[in-house]
C-alpha cells in the first residue's frame, strides 16, 4: 500500500536531493498524497534543522509544487518540530503548515547552550548517558519518554515521530531491556497520553533503511499496546533520501496487520480520515 507518506526530508534540512525529486519519485512509485517535513529551526547551530531564513522559501517552493502537481499528487506543506526542555519559543504555533509531527531527538542543556543527543549514532548516545545522566539508562530513558509526553500535553503536535527512537542504538540490548518493568510503564503513561489526544502514532521505518535496527519504530509490542488502547497509526518511511520514500513499507503493513489494525490515517483531501490497509 502506498497512498501516502508525510515524513520526509529534502535538502531544506538534513534530505538529499530537492522537493521536486521527490515529487517525481512519488508519483513513479503510485503515491497518492505526500507530505514534506522538514526539521523546523531550533535556537542553536545544528546540522540537520532549517534555518529560519529559509522557512519562507521552504513554504514558497512546497505551495509551487502543489499547484504544479495538483492533477497528479495531494502534496502538504509539515515540519518535523523538536520539542525540548528549556525551549521558550512558540514554535508549534508559528508556522503556518498543514500538519506538524513532534519529535524528542536530544536533551537541552540550556545553562551551557549545548545538547545531548538521543538520535545520533552510538558514540553520541553514551556520550548523552555518561555525561548528562552520570550513567544511568533509566534515567536517560524515562526523561525521554517524560519529555515525549510534556510536548503532547503541551502542544498536541498532529503526529508523534519515531516513538521509541531511543532504542536505535540498544541493539542486542545492550543498554536496556524493553521486558523491564520499569520500561513497560513509561510506554504505557505515553500511550494514555497519546489515545487522551488524538495523536497519531507513525510506523517510521526510517532506523532500518539508515541501517541502524532491523524493525520499525515503535517496537511490534507497543504496536500492540497501541490496538489495544484505540490509538490511531499511519506509515511513515522518514526518508532522507528518494529512494527511500517507500523504504520497507511492506514490512510496517505487515506488521499493522499482524497486530490486528485495518485502517491507517491520511491527510486527505484537506482533512483527516481513516482509510483500509
Amino acid at each position: 500500500m502506498k497512498i501516502s507518506n508525510y515524513h520526509m526530508h529534502c535538502d531544506y534540512c538534513d534530505g538529499i536531493g530537492e522537493p521536486r525529486t521527490y515529487v517525481e519519485e512519488a508519483i513513479r512509485k503510485g503515491f497518492k498524497i505526500i507530505g514534506f517535513s522538514s526539521h523546523a529551526p531550533i535556537p542553536f547551530d545544528s546540522t540537520w534543522t532549517m534555518k529560519e531564513e529559509n522557512v519562507i522559501h521552504y513554504l514558497d517552493a512546497i505551495g509551487k509544487l502543489k499547484i504544479e502537481y495538483k492533477d497528479r499528487i495531494e502534496i502538504y506543506t509539515g515540519f518535523e518540530i523538536d520539542y525540548f526542555g528549556g525551549d521558550s519559543r512558540d514554535i508549534f504555533n508559528k508556522y503556518d503548515v498543514d500538519y506538524q509531527i513532534g519529535s524528542v531527538h536530544f536533551f537541552s542543556d540550556h545553562i551551557n547552550n549545548t545538547y545531548y543527543s538521543v538520535d545520533g549514532n552510538d558514540e553520541d548516545f553514551k556520550r548523552t548517558l555518561n555525561e548528562y545522566f552520570d550513567g544511568n539508562i533509566e534515567d536517560l530513558v524515562c526523561s525521554y519518554y517524560e519529555q515525549l509526553i510534556k510536548m503532547i500535553e503541551q502542544h498536541q503536535p498532529d503526529i508523534l515521530g519515531h516513538l521509541d527512537v531511543v532504542k536505535k542504538n540498544n541493539g542486542d540490548e545492550r543498554y536496556f531491556s524493553e521486558q523491564e518493568e520499569w520500561y513497560i510503564t513509561q510506554v504505557h503513561k505515553l500511550l494514555d497520553v497519546i489515545k487522551q489526544h488524538g495523536t497519531i502514532v507513525e510506523v517510521n521505518t526510517g532506523g532500518i533503511t539508515r541501517g541502524y535496527i532491523k524493525e520499525p519504530y515503535p517496537s511490534k509490542w507497543i504496536l500492540k499496546e497501541c490496538k489495544k488502547k484505540g490509538i490511531d497509526v499511519m506509515v511513515n518511511s522518514d526518508a532522507h533520501s528518494v529512494e527511500f520514500i517507500d523504504g520497507y513499507f511492506d514490512l510496517a503493513f505487515s506488521y499493522l496487520k499482524e497486530v490486528g489494525y485495518s485502517e491507517v490515517m491520511v491527510l486527505q483531501n484537506g482533512k483527516w480520515d481513516r482509510v483500509k490497509i
